[in-house]
């Protein structure tokens, strides 16, 4: 099961409804991929700077939610493959 949210301007995490994951040059997103206990933190490269901070004070927290899970910060055009092979696949 994957979870897809974006991150707003209040550092909060705004639930994506979507069907599948996808990525957006203009936003920060948060995957949570509960098979493989990783959270990826996705920057897209034109979000805005202040956008791209936000995104990790909320990785930080989601560490504390989620303790067993390995954060993955990731910026645009530097995707590892894992995270290309979930690009497309269904949510929740």
């Amino acid at each position: 099961m994957v979870e897809a949210f974006e991150i707003d301007s209040q550092a909060k995490m705004v639930e994506f409804h979507g069907d599948r994951v996808i990525v957006d040059t203009n936003k920060v997103l948060v995957y949570i991929v509960h098979e493989t206990k990783t959270i990826y933190l996705w920057r897209g490269r034109n979000a805005a700077i202040f956008e791209k901070l936000l995104g990790t004070r909320v990785a930080a927290k989601l560490s504390h939610t989620y303790p067993s899970y390995r954060i993955r910060p990731i910026s645009e055009g530097n995707e590892p493959a894992a995270f290309v092979h979930l690009i497309g696949t269904p949510l929740k």
